[in-house]
């Protein structure tokens, strides 16, 4: 079985919508300033309306590639997920008990808001309930 925290550190790191804003900066008709805060700095609508007093800002949310992320990152999660079940009933021997998924789902519900060793650890106590 592999440390914990690889199950819950995703390889891929959680979407912020932020991070999908471009502003667009007019002044008398013209674009005078871009930036997309797909980059590593960040900036925002009020400090760019400090700096531009007298401008327009355009704030554009690039919506289809968030969802995009987001999905990556669900399913990203979703295969840490399943590989952790797979890892936990391959190292209790019960890959072929009919009862695992029960097992874990207690495990699961008792243990999950503490984290993957928790749920392990309930695992271990409910498992003798479906050995033969």
């Amino acid at each position: 079985m592999k440390p914990f925290s690889y199950y819950s550190k995703p390889q891929i790191s959680y979407p912020l919508k932020i991070n999908y804003i471009t502003f667009y900066v007019y002044d008398k008709g013209e674009c005078i300033y871009e930036k997309s805060n797909s980059t590593t700095e960040s900036i925002t609508k009020s400090q760019l309306s400090r700096k531009y007093p007298n401008a327009v800002i355009q704030e554009v949310f690039d919506e289809d590639t968030y969802k995009a992320r987001c999905k990556e990152y669900d399913a990203e999660n979703t295969r840490l997920y399943q590989e952790f079940q797979d890892d936990l009933f391959e190292e209790y021997g019960v890959s072929d008990n009919p009862k695992k998924f029960k097992c874990f789902e207690l495990a699961w519900e008792h243990g999950h808001s503490s984290g993957y060793e928790e749920v392990y650890n309930h695992f271990g106590d409910l498992v003798e309930l479906i050995l033969d």
